[in-house]
């Protein structure tokens, strides 16, 4: 249950930093945190990552009644789909630019991170 609320709490804040950021209000001290060469892109990456592990590492745990690379792949590419979503959807925002670049950071994120929640499941099912 504890895994589920993390899930939650984290997809809260990854849509609260997008509403910020589309409205112009993200604060100085989260905008500093990737004030260097290609740090939107890191960003994108850890961001995205982080989000894919801990919601594919929540529904491997919580469907253990699937076959795991099942859950891996439907998680994955439901994420896949909001972040595309997401990106598509700057186009409309004066204060956002597409960028096709941090979409391609955000799902190596999510492809990483998804399969890092995998190997650690199937490692942990073994022992």
């Amino acid at each position: 249950m504890r895994k589920k609320w993390l899930s939650t709490l984290l997809v809260v804040f990854a849509l609260f930093i997008v509403v910020l950021t589309n409205s112009g209000n993200l604060p100085r001290s989260i905008k500093n945190l990737y004030n260097f060469p290609n740090g939107d892109k890191l960003g994108h990456f850890l961001l995205m990552g982080l989000l894919s592990l801990v919601l594919n590492w929540t529904a491997l745990v919580s469907r253990v009644d699937k076959k795991p690379a099942s859950v891996v792949w439907a998680v994955s590419l439901t994420l896949t789909f909001f972040v595309t979503l997401e990106e598509l959807s700057q186009k409309f925002f004066p204060r956002r630019t597409f960028s096709l670049l941090d979409l391609l950071f955000s799902y190596a994120g999510i492809a990483l991170f998804a399969w890092l929640a995998y190997f650690f499941y199937a490692r942990r099912a073994r022992v």
